[in-house]
């Protein structure tokens, strides 16, 4: 908390700067011709594209505006030529531009990169948030979190007791394609289904996980994997197809994998999560 008051108090005191100095170019060039309000323009354009692009982006563009135009303005006091600024605009005022130009860049430029610091502090936060909740809302299923101390602890437990547990993985496809289709109040109505299936074809006391969006995790207890074909069986008839508020009918697919946990075995569960997610691209439901 402390962290983000300290970054919002030096956006607002950098701002603030910004905005003052801002002034100091509108009172000399607006009282000019054409030429100062369209070096007023350019400065202006410089300082959203730095806003948007950062620093690097910013300086480079002015520091090219700058030569190009201090190069023909020189020019054109040498040769006599007309251009686009006026003879009364002298080389010493577009130099005080030009300070002041590069300035407000930096100025801008530190702005951007405390919104940018902000912004991913703030997402920060959110994931932590999400892996904190226990709880997934939509599905009443525990977290990505809960899912790893679960079934650690499972694994532990198996090693002292000498039995054996299944960890099934199932992968929803083209969830992001249905959330687009058809919006978030059917997404969500979505796992609100998938929820009550899954409870109903699995044991209570067996465990369901929800994460990343469209990954479920069952943990079933005291299972090996003589049983896996009536459970896929099972989840096939029951996960397959959805209904949709509207009452239509949408048929799901699902890529799937499982491994059986035998007591003592070496590899770690975040090993095993990894192998049955490479397993997963060539199985399905």
């Amino acid at each position: 908390m402390r962290t983000t008051m300290t970054r919002n108090r030096a956006i607002f005191v950098y701002g603030t700067l910004l905005i003052l100095l801002l002034q100091i170019p509108a009172y000399f060039l607006l009282r000019q011709d054409v030429d100062g309000l369209l070096l007023y323009i350019f400065l202006m354009l410089l300082i959203v594209l730095t806003l948007w692009k950062g620093t690097v982006i910013g300086l480079i563009s002015s520091l090219v505006f700058i030569f190009i135009t201090g190069t023909t303005l020189l020019y054109t006091g040498i040769s006599g030529t007309v251009t686009f600024l006026s003879p009364s605009f002298s080389m010493q005022m577009f130099f005080a531009y030009g300070i002041l130009l590069l300035l407000l860049i930096l100025c801008a430029g530190k702005v951007h990169e405390l919104m940018k610091e902000q912004e991913n502090y703030l997402r920060k936060l959110q994931a932590d948030v999400r892996n904190y909740i226990a709880i997934d809302v939509e599905t009443g299923f525990d977290n990505e979190t809960r899912m790893r101390i679960s079934v650690n602890e499972e694994m532990r437990r198996a090693d002292r007791h000498k039995h054996t547990f299944v960890f099934v993985l199932l992968k929803l496809e083209n969830y992001d394609k249905f959330q687009k289709l058809y919006g978030a109040k059917e997404a969500q109505h979505l796992w609100q289904q998938l929820s009550l299936k899954i409870q109903q074809t699995v044991r209570q006391t067996d465990k369901k996980f929800r994460f990343r969006e469209n990954y479920i995790g069952l943990l079933l207890i005291d299972t090996t994997d003589l049983h896996m074909e009536v459970i896929y069986d099972k989840l096939d008839q029951a996960l397959k197809n959805h209904q949709l508020l509207n009452g239509r009918w949408v048929t799901l697919s699902y890529k799937t994998s499982f491994f059986t946990y035998h007591p003592l075995m070496e590899s770690t569960f975040d090993e095993r999560l990894a192998e049955l997610e490479r397993e997963m691209k060539t199985s399905a439901l």
